[in-house]
């Protein structure tokens, strides 16, 4: 926590430290607006229950909402937060050398999605995924942001923006554990962080069941890392109060092994949506929804529980193209999923390009919304207003 603390940066000493009542300022507006402007100050909000992080500069525009008043500076008005790259409204005020007390920032959206949630699966793998066996760039299309790096702030926020855009209710975050690699864990902040002021929410895909058999053990640890770091987020996907897991499988997933093992690592009441297999539905211990990833059909019914669509499918190692693209068909499985009624309505995927699945804008499919056909399209036929219950959101193939 960085509320009572000094933190040097820029040359500057900057902190969030309480106001003596009655202080005199010995220097004048001009000069407390110049130095708001000569510094990042880095704050915590701590009037409010999530405690949010911000990074924050200020423009000479937005250094005149510095205004004197009963011998103190105060501000209320825009600074931009670069963790999150947006602009933000805050209020707090300034004491001399530079210091930012009593500060206030803006409050959480805390409202959740009801069902049908449409959602789609976001992989912040990136840069390490751009190449593959040597082969850079690995993916047959270009994104219209370039080869980026997902911890970059204006990825983030990109990202985000694009979604909403789409009428997406959620994004599923590709997550390979505390410790794993690529490095999702370290990036996965921040995407919460940017969607912290907007209905948008988070949830994990818990991608290690795809490729090993995790312990019941080592499922609950997991599940209680999630909770006390991710969950407690306001800008992350609840059910009825119970926060969301997606989990990825395998080829031998089975009853016994997997819905029986995940019941059993379950202590913490997370809403678990399992990816199906063969005979899901005889399965005596059943999760709380289903889920299929097979990106290489354009339509894919487990309705009631879930139905989901995919524009293509195309990845540079393999000598034919699984699913083309073609934009009359991806209106015909966008108009399917929404009629299918299903709880969850899935998108495969937002952005995992080197199977060349992404509905991300990309050179080949821009268009002048800047978000490109494939969510052009999403955001005419998806409903535009997220219902709400007003409580104040490495290659698959198959």
């Amino acid at each position: 926590m960085k509320t009572a603390a000094a933190i040097a940066f820029g040359g500057a000493l900057l902190a969030l430290v309480p106001a003596p009542a009655g202080a005199k300022s010995n220097w004048t507006l001009g000069q407390a607006r110049a130095a708001l402007t000569r510094a990042d100050f880095f704050v915590t909000d701590v009037t409010q229950a999530d405690h949010p992080d911000y990074e924050l500069t200020f423009t000479r525009a937005a250094a005149m909402s510095l205004r004197a008043r009963s011998k103190r500076f105060v501000f209320s008005g825009l600074a931009h937060d670069r963790l999150t790259d947006a602009d933000v409204q805050v209020s707090f005020t300034f004491v001399r050398p530079g210091r930012i007390a009593a500060f206030r920032g803006p409050p959480a959206d805390t409202s959740q999605p009801a069902f049908p949630i449409r959602g789609t699966f976001y992989y912040a793998w990136y840069p390490e995924a751009w190449s593959r066996r040597s082969v850079f760039p690995y993916s047959r299309f270009q994104p219209s942001l370039d080869f980026y790096d997902a911890g970059d702030a204006r990825v983030a926020r990109a990202h985000v923006d694009a979604m909403r855009y789409a009428h997406f209710h959620a994004g599923i975050y590709s997550w390979w554990g505390p410790i794993g690699y690529p490095m999702t864990d370290v990036r996965f902040w921040r995407y919460l962080a940017a969607a912290r002021t907007t209905p948008f929410r988070w949830a994990i895909y818990y991608e290690r069941e795809g490729y090993e058999t995790p312990s019941v053990e080592k499922i609950r640890s997991d599940l209680e890392y999630v909770r006390d770091m991710y969950a407690v987020k306001p800008a992350y996907l609840k059910i009825d109060g119970r926060f969301v897991v997606f989990v990825y499988g395998g080829a031998d997933d089975t009853c016994e092994s997997t819905s029986q093992r995940w019941r059993l690592a379950n202590t913490v009441g997370a809403y678990i949506v399992l990816k199906a297999f063969d005979g899901y539905l005889s399965c005596a211990v059943q999760p709380e929804g289903w889920h299929q990833y097979s990106a290489a059909l354009g339509q894919y019914s487990l309705a009631p529980d879930s139905f989901m669509i995919s524009p293509g499918f195309d990845e540079p190692s393999e000598p034919a193209v699984r699913l083309s693209r073609d934009l009359t068909r991806w209106r015909d499985d966008v108009t399917a999923m929404v009629a299918s009624g299903a709880r969850w309505q899935l998108v495969l995927s937002f952005n995992e390009w080197p199977e060349g699945t992404s509905v991300e804008s990309a050179r080949e499919w821009a268009t002048p919304s800047g978000f490109g056909a494939y969510l052009d399209v999403l955001h005419e036929l998806l409903p535009s207003a997220p219902p709400s219950n007003a409580r104040s959101i490495t290659g698959r193939g198959t």
